[in-house]
């Protein structure tokens, strides 16, 4: 059994472990096995679980039967591979070692808690893989500039105008999708390319939210109806939202005659 002091500890470092997987691109499942074993490592006698792709709550009774309960909400998605691997291997030592719950803290300070990228340098991947799609499409060279403008705009969008003007992430993908397609619009009005469709379908592509859809197709896979199912709506709604940008873009200028 635990007291009070170590239950808090154990229930920390799980919650906290939990969110930065679903940070890091983990699924629901995976959450929820990790606890688990926190959990069966410590003993913990009949821990309570709610995860859904933004909330985590736990909680947990003490020997003394005081109910202590750990409450957080992941922010978005940072794809981080790598970081997931470290933390998949840190519970890993921890089941088999069982550290004291004092150095709980200490081993969660040894992952490093940061994006695997800076946020510039996944733009411009993305921005070099959409100009390699636009080549084997036939896009041609101004069409490839204008991708790479559009993608740069729209991504940006999505990255860093929250941090200026906090809006809901919806708004975001369909306000970045319709400044980007009014670019392209408006180089078919004025004579620069002649398939402004073409350059949005290409750009769509970059903004489709790929991460919350795969998670969302193996959460349904694995039982979970109901997380899966919010991803689903999530990556649905997302992409719903960058389909309206553009096609809010074709209005304002008319669509092509």
């Amino acid at each position: 059994m635990n007291g009070k002091k170590e239950l808090s500890m154990i229930l920390d470092f799980a919650s906290e472990v939990g969110e930065r997987v679903l940070v890091c691109g983990g699924e629901i499942w995976r959450v929820d096995e990790i606890m688990k074993q926190v959990f069966k490592t410590y003993e913990v006698k009949d821990p309570n679980m709610f995860i859904l792709p933004h909330t985590i709550i736990i909680s947990a009774r003490t020997e003394d039967g005081e109910m202590i309960m750990r409450h957080r909400t992941p922010g978005e998605i940072h794809p981080n591979m790598e970081q997931l691997t470290e933390l998949n291997q840190m519970i890993r030592g921890v089941r088999k070692n069982r550290p004291a719950p004092e150095e709980l803290p200490e081993l969660i300070r040894l992952v490093p808690n940061k994006p695997a990228y800076p946020r510039h340098m996944i733009i411009l991947g993305m921005t070099i893989a959409l100009l390699s799609l636009n080549y084997f499409i036939g896009g041609g060279l101004i069409g490839g500039v204008l991708v790479a403008c559009g993608i740069i705009i729209a991504m940006s969008v999505q990255m860093y105008m929250d941090e200026i003007f906090p809006m809901n992430r919806f708004v975001l993908c369909g306000l970045g999708s319709f400044l980007a397609g009014s670019l392209f619009m408006a180089a078919f009005r004025f004579g620069l390319h002649d398939n402004p469709y073409l350059l949005m379908v290409i750009t769509c592509i970059g903004l489709i939210p790929g991460v919350p859809l795969i998670n969302a197709c193996r959460e349904l896979l694995n039982g979970k109806v109901l997380s899966g199912g919010l991803l689903f709506m999530t990556a649905f709604l997302e992409t719903t939202a960058v389909a309206c940008g553009f096609y809010l873009s074709m209005m304002l200028f008319g669509g092509v005659m």
